[in-house]
């Protein structure tokens, strides 16, 4: 009956498309007509819809008037102190007087030839692209105007739900009408050099005439202002420096359009095509660690910009409307983490120079470096020439000048080999420290790399596999479904046929006998973690982490709680904060008030009840496990700087070195910090140097051991209703054993106060390494390659 219904309806569809194209055959002058209105009404509402803002709303000339005065926004910490600016044309502050005739008509000449002839729109041009690019499907360029690009470059462009493109461009067309009715010629042209981006985060023309050529704008040449005019259609592509054959052809494209529209004579125009000659600046050190976090407070400022438009309808803008933002950053708490992510980069970077390895590279770090030598374009010269290997492994060693950037002051000249440079540019460590108040969510300290200035990459937002720090949140999701801090679990080397023969390996090696599960966490064993992975389940560990913060899609296999998902260390101590602080969601935020130039409150933080993420008590016990992990496992080095408060964390290591992650938490702070490369072949060579314990655990410690001077500490102690779990962390004895034996033993809890009693007499604090400031041991938590093993059933008791 049902098939029968559909077929009835699939003829009744078909045989009202055959009545419609048989009226169409049948009058086919009034179909066309029919047609057209419907397309001219169709496009009438469009632009309609788009005027009225129903697809954003449009700046109004009130707002435009001021891009031409932007007025800057400040940023302030939470004691009020500045630490940043943002600007708009304070990026280049060229003014009318140094944009020569040479660029202007460069400019006119290659991206509107007609731009002193219309207001704001080239009909003709849009005309000329319908024709060509449309109809004869030829390539016949943009349409934009000079103008409407400056709408473009100001305002960006959104993604709509449908026809984000036409909607976008009619954007544009209303804003560039708009710009024309209130600015002259002059003005627009200064407008649009003071803006584009010339590539390599170059924004305007005096920079980028300084970064290519060493010159202000009014010294360029033609053949230089051609270069950079010609640089703008793709500033990546036709970018002078690394390619120079495509940025003469561009120019040689710019002088062209030159001469055909009479901007200068033939004579001109061949004198201008000479080789090229660049006089490339190297960037200068401008920015401090703050950038990472005024880049941060940008985006979030965006958000709520988006949702809270100003009364005149525009679009707050933190470049030109003079705002003034209240940040949450702590001034004392960001100049404690800027010292220790520094100071212990400089002393990894002197280990990773010398004991940097390649893993992953078939013949190690020797044949690594052997590729990227035979890939230099002097050694690629050098061999087309026909010189012998020897003479170019000899060429490879000779030292001379190179510039080196020096963290905190920019490119430095350094003696150093070819092989010396590359293996410096492959084994650079990367680092990010986040400081975060688990109570509400401020972000109190933010250092988003190593120097802003060399790279503009966020590690505080990028995410990175997160390693053995991903634990805390299986084994808190399997004591939510039933499991407790006593269960014990055998440790044995185990093939799981069903995922490929994978075989989780523990980092010292070592197996047998099993460890109860705050043991296990403790000491960061992998065996027992997946284990308790594929029992508790990968959905309800998905949940959980959802609930705890983290918003990246998470993969379905056993191996997240190795840390094998890449995650945010913004998400990862979110996450921490609601282990921290007892148990409750919150969210993270950076701007605490915003106020416009007239002294109104446009926002105020109020941060909000998010939930709770499990019961109090499964948190407490997971608290007082990873308590554990510094007094008794794989953090242990924390003790070595002598805080005066039960500091709880986790370490995490990744494959191979490539990763160190350590997050600590007080029950009003949480800490994390990340260390890397980001050329993922290059690792340290032993995890004794690159784990999370050595790498990131000695800034985490910084920061807490500074906060404990303060006269008023903000950092408290966790209180427990018990001083130890009731059963030892790991036994020789098997699982139902040790289980067994745990209910009956009497001796373990009273060997710990003896034990805890004897330390207090003796007060011997833990050694501190003097160079490395980190506390010598073994005790390692990685995630290894897999070994060879037997299959096995994994009995929990």
């Amino acid at each position: 009956m049902k098939l029968f219904r559909t077929k009835v309806g699939l003829n009744k569809v078909g045989k009202m498309l055959m009545n419609k194209w048989l009226y169409i055959l049948k009058y086919p002058i009034k179909s066309v007509l029919i047609a057209l209105m419907g397309g001219v009404l169709g496009l009438v509402l469009l632009f309609m819809s788009i005027y009225l803002g129903l697809f954003g709303k449009l700046p109004t000339k009130a707002y435009l008037k001021g891009l031409k005065n932007p007025v800057t926004s400040t940023i302030y910490a939470s004691n009020q102190e500045q630490i940043g600016f943002y600007y708009l044309q304070n990026r280049s502050n060229a003014d009318s007087s140094q944009i020569g005739p040479s660029l202007k008509d460069a400019l006119v000449a290659t991206e509107d030839v007609r731009f002193y002839e219309h207001g704001g729109i080239d009909y003709r041009s849009y005309g000329r692209v319908f024709v060509k690019s449309i109809i004869l499907q030829q390539n016949a360029g943009g349409g934009s105007t000079i103008t409407q690009q400056i709408a473009k470059n100001l305002f960006g462009r959104e993604e709509q739900f449908f026809l984000s493109t036409p909607i976008n461009k009619i954007r544009e067309l209303f804003i560039a009408r708009r710009l024309e009715s209130i600015y002259d010629k002059e003005d627009i042209l200064l407008l649009y050099f003071n803006t584009v981006s010339f590539g390599e985060n170059t924004y305007g023309i005096e920079k980028a005439s300084h970064r290519f050529f060493n010159k202000l704008p009014e010294e360029l040449s033609l053949p230089e202002s051609a270069t950079l005019v010609g640089l703008l259609k793709a500033p990546s592509y036709y970018n002078p420096r690394k390619f120079p054959e495509r940025a003469e052809q561009r120019r040689y494209v710019v002088l062209s359009q030159m001469f055909k529209y009479n901007f200068i004579t033939k004579e001109v125009f061949e004198a201008a095509n000479t080789p090229l000659k660049l006089n490339y600046q190297l960037p200068q050190k401008t920015s401090s660690f703050s950038a990472y976090f005024k880049d941060y407070v940008a985006t979030e400022f965006a958000v709520w910009a988006a949702a809270n438009p100003a009364p005149d309808g525009h679009i707050y803008d933190l470049e030109a409307d003079g705002l003034n933002i209240y940040t949450t950053l702590n001034a004392s708490i960001q100049k404690y983490a800027e010292s220790a992510l520094q100071r212990q980069v400089d002393n990894l970077q002197k280990l990773m120079d010398t004991y940097w390895a390649a893993a992953t590279t078939e013949g190690g770090k020797e044949m690594l470096l052997k590729k990227l030598i035979a890939d230099n374009k002097e050694v690629k010269q050098m061999q087309q020439n026909g010189k012998t290997e020897a003479e170019i492994d000899s060429f490879a060693q000779v030292k001379r000048n190179r510039k080196y950037w020096v963290i905190g002051d920019g490119y430095k000249d350094q003696m150093q080999s070819l092989e010396d440079s590359i293996a410096k540019s492959i084994n650079r460590l990367h680092a990010g420290l986040l400081v975060m108040s688990s109570v509400s969510g401020r972000i109190m300290g933010y250092v988003g790399g190593i120097d802003y200035g060399f790279s503009q990459t966020d590690n505080v937002i990028t995410p990175r596999q997160v390693g053995s720090t991903f634990k805390p949140i299986t084994y808190l999701s399997a004591m939510e479904s039933g499991a407790d801090p006593c269960d014990y679990y055998d440790n044995n080397l185990v093939t799981y046929s069903k995922y490929e023969d994978w075989r989780p390996r523990n980092a010292n090696n070592k197996y047998g006998g099993s460890y109860s599960l705050h043991g296990a966490l403790a000491n960061s064993i992998n065996t027992v973690s997946v284990a308790l992975q594929l029992r508790t389940g990968v959905e309800r560990v998905h949940e959980l982490a959802k609930k705890m913060g983290i918003e990246t899609d998470l993969p379905s296999v056993p191996s997240i709680v190795l840390g094998t998902a890449d995650i945010s260390l913004l998400e990862m101590v979110t996450a921490y904060a609601s282990i921290s602080n007892g148990g409750s969601k919150i969210k993270p935020y950076s701007i605490e008030r915003i106020v416009n130039e007239q002294g109104t409150v446009l926002y105020e933080a109020k941060p909000k009840y998010e939930g709770r993420v499990a019961s109090s008590q499964n948190i407490k016990n997971l608290q007082k496990m990873m308590g554990e992990v510094i007094t008794e496992g794989t953090g242990k080095r924390l003790l070595g700087y002598e805080i005066p408060y039960n500091i709880i964390g986790k370490t995490g290591t990744t494959q191979n070195n490539g990763d160190g992650w350590f997050i600590g938490a007080s029950p009003e702070v949480v800490i994390g910090a990340w260390v890397g490369t980001f050329d993922k072949r290059v690792q340290f060579a032993s995890t004794s140097m690159g784990s999370g314990a050595n790498t990131a655990l000695p800034m985490v410690a910084s920061i807490f051991k500074n906060l404990s001077y303060w006269k008023r500490p903000i950092v408290t102690n966790f209180e427990y209703d018990f001083d130890y779990f009731p059963c030892i962390p790991f036994s020789e004895l098997n699982a139902q054993e040790a289980y067994d034996f745990a209910k009956t033993d009497s001796t373990y809890l009273r060997r710990l106060q003896i034990r805890d009693t004897l330390n207090i007499l003796v007060n011997e604090p833990i050694a501190i390494d003097s160079v490395q400031g980190i506390v010598p041991g073994t005790s390692l938590d990685s995630m290894v390659k897999d070994s060879l093993s037997i299959e096995l059933e994994i009995p929990k008791i």
